[in-house]
């Protein structure tokens, strides 16, 4: 071999062409080494002398001991050995030849390396240095001549298999592209993603088997990493298979550099995340519908609301929000069950989608609630035919197991104004209106306006200001006397709530249990007045047994008789001394949970009472059926007492009801001496009102009382935010 062979065989070097084996990824910047890099680096830094060449000859890389260990005698040499090894023509022994290398020799050890059917394709060489003989080393024999060599070709094949398995195999899409983005090879699980052959897939572009849409979005990205601004970007996109289906794809575009920083292909990687994009999909399309109507939520119905007000209109249009509630469902509801009650519940939906206009927005935010949002309304006149068109769609019959239905409802019409930026708000105008609208009865609508708007703000603040006072212990009870006629002694008591206001002072029940009622905080009140009012029973026996109200839905709510029975044992009252008042209605139109609460109640050993009684529908047989211990006249009746005779044989009527089923009555709101008189004489037992006493707080200095601790009570957090 010539010197100027020499000097152009290390200005190749490493750097030069390779064996077959390029890695089809090759390494980016910052990232693990490829296979590649690895057996350069390996050949590089050992210290026998390895040399390569073209079958025809020509050198393709020396490593660093070669070219310390060659010089011109000795590369004459190696010429000739490569020579003799390629007219060989195939695998075998190696050809070896030593040369004086004082003090020792210089052993050059040339092989073919073959792939296929015994087809030389290179030629490598080892070459070492050989110690002159000296006396016996007792270490070892190196390994026989030709051996290292057989190693390292093995070393060499291995990697290169290995490193294009990994890749063809690889469960992300791998494949390389031209600068300009055309596909040039791919592995396997990249022409599956995409539905094509190798073959097909020659030619084509990155755009090509991008989804329209997404082309544009990427192509920025694209043009800046062709030219060298950014080293990778990352996309999730829909990928095109042949016939027009698509999947989603988390695809990574690196590129490949020269030493110059000139892009020499580009590496994309892909992963199919249909799977994944389609369950959060199929999650926020659930967390912003109701299951059951697929109608939009309160959540999605708020930004429905949101992005109307946000967007400009004409100054003559205006957006309608329409809150629209079922007449008496519940009713409908307990008489058919809950799975017909939802069929209804699918047909309203289904109506009001039919009436609305295009682009209007039907929303069901809870139970039988529904919201309806109109833009571009012109005004209260168009908002008002869109309401009797609802309800028209209502009123005609639905037919669930046989049963006829007439659904009705109630709307209430808010309608925004130039200032109204909050959804909210709207929302809660259109709630206020939809409350006047069930007070003008069933089967109707109303618009709201500043009076209302104002009641709506109150009830929120109330609404915020009980969660905190009840949290805080403002709430108290006070006790209004029940007697005996006859002898005027007190026989109980009637348990009355009050709010003591931090800035309003002492409020009365019905400044806020409506409230409580439509927030659901009545079932913390009922049980914090429930506890208190057995603390105190429990504490002043003296004074008889003392009487709580129930709420509709705490008859309704499973918990009822537990909450009773633990009271009664954490205040250590006897259930006889218990006596739990709930309204006619209450009492008749229980279901069967509550009839079962009611039984519960009994079982335990409290008494039942109707409040109110003859008030609302009454029946005989209910009575006879329920386990009810007493009645109350309503004050109604009782107001009349003494003057008006027709009252006089109303409540003579009811005591004689209450002696005949052998139940206790107590006649309300008892004010005067005359009226008392009256009671008296047709035998009505037990009275209560101002006559005898007004409902007063517990003296707790004198009966040593403390407000009661609730710490260990199942209370639900009180929220105050």
């Amino acid at each position: 071999m010539s010197a100027g062979a020499m000097g152009e065989w290390r200005t190749n070097g490493l750097a030069e062409p390779r064996l077959p084996g390029t890695p089809l990824v090759p390494p980016r910047q910052g990232r693990t080494p490829s296979g590649q890099a690895v057996l350069d680096a390996i050949l590089e830094a050992v210290t026998v002398g390895v040399v390569v060449h073209h079958r025809d000859g020509t050198p393709l890389l020396t490593n660093a001991a070669a070219r310390r260990l060659l010089d011109g005698t000795s590369a004459g040499a190696l010429d000739a050995l490569v020579a003799a090894a390629a007219e060989q023509g195939r695998a075998g022994e190696p050809l070896v030849r030593e040369l004086p290398l004082p003090p020792g020799r210089l052993q050059l050890s040339t092989v073919p390396l073959t792939f296929g059917e015994d087809t030389v394709a290179a030629l490598v060489t080892t070459v070492r240095s050989v110690p002159a003989p000296s006396v016996p080393d007792p270490r070892p024999a190196p390994p026989a001549a030709g051996e290292t060599e057989r190693r390292l070709t093995q070393a060499l094949a291995v990697a290169e298999r290995r490193l294009r398995a990994t890749v063809e195999h690889s469960p992300v899409g791998t494949a390389i592209l031209s600068p300009d983005g055309v596909f040039v090879q791919a592995n396997a699980t990249m022409c599956r993603l995409l539905g094509r052959s190798g073959a097909q897939m020659h030619g084509l572009t990155l755009a090509d088997v991008t989804h329209r849409e997404d082309v544009d979005r990427e192509a920025a990205s694209l043009a800046r990493l062709v030219r060298g601004e950014i080293e990778t970007y990352d996309v999730e996109k829909r990928l095109v298979r042949p016939g027009g289906d698509c999947l989603w794809a988390r695809v990574t575009v690196s590129a490949v550099r020269d030493d110059d920083g000139r892009t020499q292909h580009l590496v994309v990687q892909a992963l199919d995340v249909t799977e994944t994009r389609l369950a959060v999909e199929m999650l926020t399309h659930q967390s912003l519908h109701d299951p059951l109507t697929g109608l939009p939520n309160r959540t999605l119905c708020l930004d429905r609301i949101q992005r109307a007000l946000d967007r400009r209109r004409p100054a003559d249009s205006c957006l309608a929000v329409l809150a629209v509630d079922l007449d008496r469902f519940k009713v409908v509801n307990d008489s058919i069950g809950p799975v017909h009650g939802d069929a209804v519940l699918l047909e309203v939906a289904r109506r009001l989608q039919e009436v609305l206009r295009a682009g209007d927005t039907a929303a069901r935010p809870s139970g039988d609630e529904f919201v309806v949002v109109c833009e571009d309304v012109s005004g209260a006149s168009e908002a008002t035919l869109i309401a009797d068109r609802i309800l028209g769609a209502l009123r005609v019959p639905v037919v669930v197991d046989g049963r006829v239905v007439v659904p009705t409802g109630s709307i209430g019409i808010a309608l925004s104004t130039e200032r109204d930026r909050d959804a909210t708000a709207l929302l809660r105008d259109a709630g206020a209106a939809l409350h006047r609208a069930k007070e003008n009865g069933a089967d109707s609508w109303a618009l709201v306006d500043d009076e209302l708007r104002r009641r709506a703000v109150d009830r929120f603040d109330i609404e915020h200001q009980l969660r905190a006072g009840l949290a805080r212990g403002e709430l108290r009870l006070h006790l209004q006397p029940i007697v005996d006629v006859a002898t005027a002694h007190v026989v109980g008591r009637e348990a009355l709530v009050r709010w003591q206001h931090p800035e309003r002072g002492l409020l009365g029940p019905a400044w806020f249990l409506p409230v409580a009622e439509e927030s659901g905080l009545i079932d913390d009140l009922g049980r914090w007045v429930l506890a208190e009012a057995v603390r105190i029973a429990a504490a002043t026996p003296q004074l008889g047994y003392v009487a709580v109200n129930v709420s509709p839905s705490q008859v309704r709510r499973p918990g009822l008789s537990g909450d009773v029975e633990e009271a009664l044992a954490r205040g250590g009252l006897a259930p006889s001394n218990l006596v739990i008042e709930l309204t006619e209605s209450v009492m008749l139109g229980a279901a069967t949970e509550g009839r079962r609460q009611l039984t519960e109640l009994d079982d335990l050993g409290v008494r039942l009472v109707v409040d109110d009684f003859g008030t609302g529908f009454s029946a005989l047989s209910h009575l006879r059926d329920l386990p009810v211990s007493g009645i109350k006249v309503d004050r109604s009746f009782t107001a009349g007492l003494g003057r008006d005779r027709q009252c006089d044989r109303i409540v003579e009527a009811l005591t004689g009801l209450a002696q005949g089923l052998g139940v206790d009555i107590v006649a309300e709101g008892v004010e005067t001496e005359e009226q008392r008189a009256v009671l008296a004489g047709i035998g009505c037992e037990h009275a209560q009102g101002y006559l005898f006493g007004r409902p007063e707080p517990v003296d707790l200095r004198a009966a040593d009382l403390r407000p009661a601790d609730l710490r260990g009570a199942e209370l639900r957090r009180v929220d105050l935010s």
